[in-house]
């Protein structure tokens, strides 16, 4: 067997051209490189997962055994000062293992600070070894987790709005220590959604732009939730300026606001364009009303009008992400995918 390497005109990379041999009666075979095995520490018995993208078939280590890793040198004044960056970033972009390493001793104090990121990432272990540190992250990769995590999510953010709801009517109080707790719980769930977003392996084109989809609604709805939650933080410092008709049409659009995101997210799985819809015209509810408010934003208090602005901000924010859930309901539900035959080769249109 000849095996030919040729240069890539387009990005500078060497393709490797294997021949095609015949293994028993029906079965075919085609060699690995070695270098490429080398690399990713492939060895007889190793299975190997293949993607099957249409017109080309993409071959990868298994998602139980292939480990991505980084390693960083403390010498580094920026890597020592960016260090719990670094692990954030490792965590969110979906790598599973990060390790720095110094010349000398590390001070505890150092890698207690390097192990506080254990409080704000879930699943990762922080060890030290000397002079080395090392950080583990949970491996993720399933799109049912991602799916579930991002109903979760907007389930939660819901949740705020009710919160806010029943603060401006007086029936539950609402303190900065309560509503940073929650804040806090919501980005632990911001992270390992965009941590399992950036992990999920796309199998064929079409599943590939699913997964985009997912990340962008994904990083969406992270703005929704730090949205909402400087929007509590702003009501309980100014609901004293608010009179008390003021709070009821606040609370009116907040709860539109809170019925367009639960019905934006629960419209994911299974995809339901009557759903998305439902979400979208909830949206459109509130911002519809937006000249019909400056009337009464002149005769209301600066405080409310700020409000109103607010909540405009966010609808917008939601209107986007309802947009993406709806194009994907459409999709799934109305494609008729086609085979065609071009020069000989089958073609599928999704």
């Amino acid at each position: 067997m000849h095996n030919v390497r040729t240069k890539n005109s387009k990005n500078g990379s060497n393709l490797l051209h294997r021949k095609i041999q015949r293994l028993g009666a029906s079965s075919l075979i085609v060699t690995l490189p070695k270098e490429w095995a080398r690399r990713h520490g492939i060895k007889v018995g190793d299975i190997l997962t293949l993607y099957d993208e249409g017109d080309k078939l993409v071959i990868a280590p298994n998602d139980e055994s292939y480990k991505t890793r980084l390693k960083f040198n403390l010498g580094h004044t920026h890597v020592e000062r960016h260090a719990k960056r670094l692990i954030l970033c490792s965590y969110v972009f979906g790598f599973d293992e990060v390790t720095f390493y110094s010349q000398k001793t590390l001070k505890k104090e150092y890698i207690q600070k390097l192990k506080s990121m254990e409080e704000l990432l879930p699943d990762i272990n922080i060890e030290e070894d000397f002079n080395k540190v090392h950080v583990k992250m949970k491996h993720i990769g399933k799109e049912a987790t991602l799916i579930d995590k991002l109903v979760e999510y907007g389930r939660l953010i819901s949740r705020l709005y009710a919160d806010y709801i029943e603060f401006l009517k007086g029936s539950r109080p609402l303190t900065r220590e309560e509503l940073e707790g929650k804040y806090k719980h919501l980005m632990k769930i911001n992270y390992m959604l965009l941590r399992t977003a950036n992990s999920v392996k796309s199998y064929n084109k079409a599943h590939e732009r699913k997964c985009r989809y997912m990340v962008s609604a994904s990083n969406l709805i992270g703005i929704i939730a730090d949205s909402a939650y400087k929007l509590g933080l702003d009501l309980i410092s100014m609901a004293s300026r608010l009179s008390e008709d003021e709070k009821e049409r606040l609370s009116f659009l907040l709860q539109l606001l809170e019925v367009a995101l639960s019905t934006t997210v629960f419209s994911i799985r299974p995809p339901s364009v009557r759903k998305s819809e439902e979400s979208y015209y909830k949206v459109r509810d509130i911002l519809n009303m937006e000249g019909d408010l400056e009337e009464i934003i002149t005769k209301s208090s600066p405080a409310f009008a700020y409000f109103v602005a607010k909540i405009m901000e966010i609808a917008r924010i939601i209107e986007i992400a309802e947009h993406i859930m709806l194009c994907n309901a459409l999709i799934e539900k109305y494609n008729e995918p086609e085979f065609v035959v071009e020069n000989n080769r089958h073609t599928r249109y999704i």
